[in-house]
């Protein structure tokens, strides 16, 4: 499961009009492969479509009817194989998506549930003019400002740093050491020996990037017999935490919390139990955190009775520098609160 709860970072979105057949485009003028996001008004309902995957220099077609002047709504992320947090294209409007997989959403009160993050993206507007004449297309773009072809460069060098073939910049320049080392990923993948940059390529390098993932990073397990609301706390600096959450997790069912290799010695666990009766939160913790009911992030430097926020107990975990580490919830480390 993709987390989101990683900083977004900041890149420019372009907006244009081009002549073409009517149709609603997205292209990726940026060295990411995307996961992109349309929203827009369908009769008397908003509705949502996607998720489209958008290779490094690629763009497609997502609405082929007419588009008529007024709002859209748009969102893309990268992928999870790349390193670093999740790098996303966003903004304001808060709308509801499917966590994975292909959706078209019409009705927007089907996650309205503020405990249901995991169903929503913060999408930023597009105002579709008149002199459209039926067609629009948005960019995708990063400060490097890459054309459609050294996007396709770009997005090649990204992906084969993020599975530890090359050092090289991400630059969008076809250069010889870029070459090199293409050939010898195409040689090592068994891929036809060409001289371009094509679909197979990407391709095999998004699945290897996706795979090396998989298995890295904080997972959450629940062992226990309800389902569970999970929170955590990361180390920033010497003595600075971020607390995040929630992550709804049913019983049996595994979330990825943290993605990408971890690079701390320790992390604070904080799990609630609540089956409309009784709240058990997790035993043996040792350090408080601001927490919230809705989804949240906060800085341990932060006074939560000034935010007018909770505090919760969270759990030490000692990961010992290893890459990858899973925290078992199991129902016998929760308590249920003393009674009055």
């Amino acid at each position: 499961m993709r987390i989101v709860l990683s900083a977004l970072a900041t890149a420019i979105v372009v907006l244009a009009a081009v002549p073409a057949e009517a149709k609603y485009s997205l292209c990726n003028k940026t060295s990411y492969t995307l996961s992109a996001a349309i929203g827009y008004v369908d009769g008397d309902r908003l509705a949502t479509k996607g998720w489209w995957r958008l290779r490094p220099g690629q763009c497609k077609v997502v609405l082929t009817d007419p588009t008529t002047p007024g709002r859209y709504f748009v969102y893309a992320e990268g992928i999870p194989g790349h390193r670093g947090p999740l790098r996303a294209w966003s903004g304001d409007n808060n709308l509801c998506v499917e966590p994975s997989g292909f959706f078209n959403l019409r009705n927007q009160e089907v996650c309205r549930n503020p405990e249901d993050p995991l169903r929503q993206r913060n999408f930023f507007d597009v105002e579709v003019t008149p002199a459209a004449a039926g067609n629009w297309q948005t960019d995708f773009a990063e400060a490097a400002n890459f054309t459609v072809y050294t996007a396709e460069v770009a997005g090649v060098q990204r992906l084969l740093s993020d599975i530890g073939k090359s050092t090289a910049a991400v630059d969008g320049s076809l250069g010889k050491e870029t070459q090199r080392i293409i050939a010898a990923y195409r040689k090592e993948k068994n891929l036809t020996e060409t001289g371009a940059i094509d679909d197979a390529l990407i391709d095999a390098l998004i699945e290897d990037a996706n795979a090396r993932d998989a298995k890295l990073g904080f997972f959450y397990c629940n062992r226990a017999d309800a389902p569970v609301w999970s929170a955590i706390a990361v180390p920033e600096g010497e003595s600075q935490y971020s607390s995040r959450g929630w992550w709804k997790l049913e019983p049996n069912e595994c979330a990825k919390i943290l993605k990408g290799e971890l690079t701390k010695d320790h992390y604070y666990v904080y799990g609630l139990i609540d089956d409309g009766k009784v709240e058990r939160r997790l035993a043996g913790g040792d350090r408080k955190f601001c927490v919230n009911a809705v989804k949240f992030e906060f800085k341990s430097d932060q006074n939560c009775a000034d935010l007018e926020v909770d505090q919760a107990v969270f759990r030490r975990v000692d990961v010992g520098g290893v890459p990858t580490s899973t925290f078992d919830f199991k129902s016998d480390m929760f308590v249920a609160p003393p009674t009055q």
